[in-house]
Order: structure tokens, then sequence, then C-alpha cells
């Protein structure tokens, strides 16, 4: 019997053991799922905020404000003619309708406050994006700004640089709370890992009689609990995905940004946390088996 339950391998043993404890299954697994999702909902928001970030960034370096005698076809051939030039990658007309839409948005739920406008107050203007390798200079403000039907130039490069150093903190900051959350998972995964074993403790003794080798006792557990992981990761994307949902609705924030874009679901949320669920099962099993079987001698 003993040389029949040392031919299976590590993936078998695993499997049996499981079958035979599934109320400490349960628990692990439940545990890991809390962690997971807790780590989930702070990956998923800090990608959509980076994403929303990304967007402002990429957004309009110089504004053009026209004269608002000027009629389309005349900014759309001052478009092309501006998009010409080597600084510029990108311009777009924006009518003064389409600009007070846009304000509108931004408002949100104060958006009443426009509507006892009686006019527009809002120009024309051009939306200017530079190339990449390219600053908002004086002497490139100068130029655009002596453009025929040009009353101004407003830049918002100084602000654009400011968010982007806050970005770049921000998301300092975001990876070291990131590891954290990982550090706590592999604590938690730790810490099922020694229950398990404590579980098992008979069986051990046993096999360490018979002459089992560590490697032997600790690999059924570390393929439990990757296992254990597996199945946590695909429950805590399902969590995630269900509060994401009743989250989410078209409610206005601050800078242009949307309440549905900052709770809405990455694609590859669930990929992610399989991954980091299987490598914190492979160092929370290992640090896990090692240390309880350390203290009781079996190792």
């Amino acid at each position: 019997m003993t040389s029949r339950v040392q031919s299976r391998g590590p993936v078998m043993r695993a499997f049996l053991r499981i079958k035979e404890d599934l109320w400490l299954q349960g628990v692990a697994v439940s545990t890991l799922t809390v962690a997971l999702a807790i780590m989930g909902v702070y990956l998923a928001l800090c990608f959509n905020l980076y994403q929303a970030s990304s967007r402002l960034l990429s957004g309009p370096s110089l504004t053009l404000v026209l004269d608002n005698r000027i009629e389309p076809d005349e900014a759309a051939g001052l478009s092309a003619q501006l998009v010409r030039m080597p600084q510029i990658r990108g311009a777009r007309f924006v009518g003064r309708d389409e600009a007070l839409e846009r304000f509108r948005g931004q408002l949100g739920p104060h958006a009443n406050l426009l509507d006892d406008l009686r006019d527009n107050p809002l120009p024309n203007a051009l939306e200017l994006v530079l190339a990449p390798e390219h600053e908002a200079t004086d002497e490139l403000i100068a130029l655009l700004g002596n453009q025929a039907g040009v009353i101004e130039v407003v830049t918002s490069r100084p602000w654009l640089h400011r968010l982007e150093a806050a970005i770049t903190s921000a998301g300092d900051l975001a990876l070291a709370l990131g590891l954290l959350l990982f550090l706590g998972v592999i604590l938690v995964v730790s810490n099922t890992v020694r229950l398990s074993v404590h579980v098992r403790r008979e069986q051990l003794e046993l096999m360490a009689l018979v002459g089992a080798s560590a490697g032997y006792m600790r690999r059924p557990f570390l393929v439990e609990a990757m296992l254990q992981g597996v199945a946590a990761a695909l429950l805590a994307s399902l969590l995630i995905w269900l509060l994401f949902a009743m989250l989410a609705a078209p409610a206005s924030l601050p800078l242009g940004l949307n309440l549905e874009q900052v709770v809405s679901f990455p694609a590859l949320l669930p990929l992610v946390l399989i991954i980091l669920a299987i490598v914190a099962g492979l160092l929370g099993g290992f640090l896990g088996v090692g240390r309880t079987l350390r203290q009781r001698r079996l190792l």
C-alpha cells in the first residue's frame, strides 16, 4: 500500500487531499478569494485611472481661440495649414455649440447652471496636439498667434507637466502599495498551507518514518495551494465584475472623467489574478510547508 501511494504523482495526491478535506478547501478558497478580490479591485482601479490620465495627457496641448466671424470652411483651411507644420501632430475644430455641450457634460449634476444663459459665451476654437518631440515654446505660440483669425493662444502644457509629475509620483506609490497587497496574499496562502499541514500531521509523520523525502511531502501542498489560488482567482474575478456592474453609472467626475471609465472591468484582470495566485501559491506554499515541517522536525 505504501508503494502504491508513493507511486502517485504530486498532482494526483493533491486532488485526493482536496477530495478528503472539502471543508478545509472551502475555508482556504474563500479566504484567498477575499484577499485576491481586494487586490483585483486595487489593480483594476489603478489601471483604469492610468488609462484615463493617459487620455488627458494625450489631449490638446494648445488651443487657438478663433474669431466668431470665421466660417467653418476657413477654420478647416487653417487647420490643414497648421498640420503641415512639423511641430503640430493634429488639429481639430471645436465649434461654439460643441464646446458648450462639452462644458455641460463636465459640469455633470450642475449642468442646469447653464440653462439661464441667453447666448453661448464660448468661442470657436482649434485644438492642437503637439508632436512628442516638440514643446509649446514662446516662438511657436507667437507664430500661431499671428495667424489670421486667431484671437488668443491658450496653452495647457504647464498644467499637463504638473499632472504628469503627479501621475509619476502616484504610480510609484501605487506600485509600493501593490507589493504590500501581494505580500499579504502570500501570507494568507502560507497560513492556509500551515493549517493544511497541521491537519495532516499524522500522515506526514508516518511518511517520514517510512523514509519519504522532504520534496515528496512538500510537492502536493504546493500543487494544492496553486489549485486553490486558481479557483480563488476565478471567484474573485466574478465578484469584482458583479461589484463594478452595480457601481457603473454615467456619472461625471472631475477633470472630465466618467464613473463608468473608472469602474470598468479590465478584460485581462482574470488572467492577471490567476498568474498572481499561482505565484503566491508557490511562494506561500513553500514558506508554509517548510516552516511547519521544520517545527515538527520532519525535514
